[in-house]
């Protein structure tokens, strides 16, 4: 929640998904790429070098191929561009939070 003018609004935030037309794989994953917020997104080809390239095409934290939701705590899970903070989960996510410091004496 948040305050503002004397007024409190909540600020709400997704699940978000959307489903919109696409001519080809190329404008699928462009459309993909093309939000503000790269969490996650899922793939569903029946050929695994068409899902491997469209991981490495994806800019998100976390892809799922054929499959959703899942996630192991040894695992980073956190997004790219404007999801919020860093990673959660695993070595990558707390070292997200950790400042090294090199002191030499």
């Amino acid at each position: 929640m948040r305050q503002g003018d004397g007024i409190v609004q909540e600020e709400t935030f997704g699940p978000v998904l959307t489903v919109q037309p696409f001519v080809d794989g190329t404008e699928a994953l462009r459309l993909a790429n093309d939000v503000r917020f790269g969490l996650a997104a899922g793939v569903w080809p029946s050929d695994h070098d068409r899902a491997v390239r469209a991981t490495r095409i994806l800019h998100t934290g976390l892809v799922w191929v054929n499959t959703h939701g899942t996630t192991v705590s040894e695992m980073p899970h956190g997004g790219v561009e404007h999801p919020g903070y860093g990673s959660d989960l695993s070595l990558s996510g707390l070292l997200d939070h950790s400042q090294a410091k090199h002191v030499m004496l």
